[in-house]
């Protein structure tokens, strides 16, 4: 991010190496409002594929209830039923912050291209926020307590970790029965020891997801998914295949925080590159988010945002905060899978709360 071009900073490439006094403050702080508006909308954006967002501190997952229609005659009446499915959430909410400073002599030196060098780092740590608060809701198998100021303690849960939820299932008997979704294989992947079918079916056999099923893996299990037979990668624009080769036709069409690499058993695969080595996240398209996002119930709280100016002399700064929670919704919406081990563990740094 640091090398690109920041919206709002897009008409003022020419202008790099101008002062900020000679440019106008007002013309570069339009510029700043600018980037952190897209900024928001391309986090927004990213977020929306594993996140729904909510206000509440507590609510009540509702999901459909297996039925079937019930024998009567022909003056015969059905009782009425109602869904039953639910499970109790709570959802924190914490708020990071970060600033940029500068004295009088230096804020008159200050260039155009600093300026928007400095946002696009305050940015890129708002990013890296919101990032590990995600992951950590989704690697964390265990329920944690949040204090919150205003409501007391909170029981936040993890996605399915075969406790006595009990969760609906169009597989099988389409019975109701526990499920746990962190998943850890000892043996690499190889056509021997494939994992996708079995994401694919541990996903899709909840009537909560839909779509399409997408697997985000480390850099470290690339080259062993796409060594299995069935990979099918996503062709090569500069390459014009052969009649005989398979080639991938389908898109996702979808805001991906890593590369699309191919397709494989019914997964699409992608390659995000700041997952822990040997860990993988597989959600759906459609259906419920696994995932809910806190954010407050005011508006202007929402987001990443300037919150503050200090100046005085010599001293000036300009305050950078965000302030939202992670926690699961759709507990049977996402899966976590750990490769080389046959136990599952946590990765180093993604227990919630992170620091």
């Amino acid at each position: 991010m640091a090398n690109q071009i920041l919206y709002g900073f897009h008409n003022l490439q020419d202008l790099y190496n101008e002062r900020v006094t000679e440019v106008g403050v007002g013309t570069v702080n339009t510029a700043i409002s600018q980037a952190v508006a897209e900024h928001n909308k391309q986090m927004d954006s990213l977020m929306n594929f594993f996140v729904t967002r909510t206000t509440n501190f507590k609510t009540r997952f509702q999901s459909i209830t297996g039925a079937r229609l019930q024998p009567i005659e022909e003056s015969g009446r059905a009782l009425p039923i109602k869904p039953s499915g639910k499970y109790d959430l709570a959802f924190p909410i914490e708020m990071g912050g970060t600033a940029w400073g500068y004295n009088y002599v230096t804020g008159e030196k200050l260039t155009v291209g600093e300026v928007a060098r400095t946002q696009a780092t305050l940015q890129m740590a708002d990013s890296r926020w919101l990032r590990d608060k995600l992951l950590a809701s989704l690697f964390t198998n265990t329920n944690r307590t949040f204090v919150d100021p205003e409501h007391g303690s909170l029981t936040v849960l993890p996605i399915a970790n075969g406790d006595s939820q009990v969760y609906h299932l169009t597989a099988g008997s389409d019975m109701g029965a526990t499920s746990t979704h962190f998943i850890a294989e000892d043996a690499a992947i190889a056509d021997a020891a494939n994992p996708y079918p079995t994401i694919y079916e541990r996903l899709m056999q909840h009537p909560e997801n839909g779509g399409q099923v997408v697997m985000f893996i480390s850099t470290a299990q690339v080259a062993t998914t796409k060594a299995l037979a069935n990979f099918v990668e996503v062709a090569d624009p500069n390459i014009n295949p052969g009649s005989t080769t398979a080639t991938l036709s389908g898109s996702l069409g979808a805001t991906l925080p890593g590369d699309l690499l191919g397709y494989v058993d019914g997964v699409w695969i992608v390659e995000w590159r700041s997952l822990p080595t040997n860990y993988g996240i597989a959600v759906t398209t459609e259906g419920e988010k696994p995932i809910a996002m806190r954010e407050d119930v005011e508006p202007s709280l929402r987001g990443f945002k300037q919150v503050g100016e200090r100046n005085d002399h010599p001293w000036y700064e300009k305050q950078f905060m965000r302030r939202a929670g992670f926690g699961a919704w759709n507990r049977a919406g996402a899966l976590v899978y750990y490769f080389g081990a046959d136990t599952y563990a946590i990765p180093t740094g993604y227990t919630a709360p992170t620091v």
